[in-house]
């Protein structure tokens, strides 16, 4: 649904109605106009009243995502992390991780019409790296290192031993919500900096690379 909203907007930031992304999506207008409108609230489009338009940072996300899912999660990160329903789950679970269940619904109070609409919260703050779900359904803040049971199993791990930011598959998925943010963040820095460094040689790079698990 966004990303139809943002296409249709184009590059141009053209002003698009809520019914016309209904079209194309094949969902009820009330419920693709209530969804815009929460998009608007994260920066990722702009309006009100059934019209709305791509922002840049919609724009940036979707161009970015396309290419690169992780650093499409990353932008997400700096719109939704600050948002009210990011403040409102992390003060829920400030005595440790909850029911995926029992979020949404607390999520869902004193919002409108669609009973799904904090179920859907929870899926994008998920995927903006502001909270986990682990494999029994239940959501963390991201400085819990664990869930219940103990850590997830990892899958395994490339048969040729490569490494990936200077880890292996296990470990990087291992790592804490937050950890891995602030290890994306930095490769995005490091990966900025040898694309314009033309005196850039392996050994800077190797150098950079291990900063990153430190």
């Amino acid at each position: 649904m966004l990303l139809a909203a943002l296409r249709l907007s184009s590059p141009a930031q053209l002003v698009v109605k809520s019914s016309r992304v209904a079209t194309v999506v094949r969902l009820g207008g009330d419920t693709v106009t209530e969804s815009l409108r929460f998009f608007g609230t994260v920066g990722l489009l702009n309006g009100s009243r059934g019209k709305y338009a791509a922002t840049t940072a919609g724009l940036a996300w979707e161009e970015v995502r396309a290419e690169d899912h992780a650093r499409g999660r990353l932008l997400l990160h700096g719109l939704f992390k600050d948002h009210w329903a990011a403040q409102a789950a992390r003060a829920a679970l400030t005595d440790g991780p909850v029911k995926a269940e029992a979020l949404a619904y607390h999520l869902q109070q004193g919002l409108p019409r669609n009973p799904l609409r904090g179920k859907h919260l929870i899926d994008w703050l998920v995927e903006a790296l502001v909270l986990h779900r682990d494999r029994f359904g239940q959501i963390h803040a991201p400085a819990d290192e664990n869930p219940p049971g103990g850590p997830m199993p990892s899958p395994r791990a490339p048969a040729d031993g490569t490494l990936i930011l200077g880890m292996n598959v296990q470990q990087l998925h291992n790592l804490p919500t937050g950890r891995l943010v602030t290890l994306l963040e930095n490769y995005t820095n490091m990966i900025n900096y040898t694309r314009y460094s033309d005196d850039l040689n392996v050994t800077d790079i190797e150098i950079a690379s291990a900063a990153l698990v430190v």
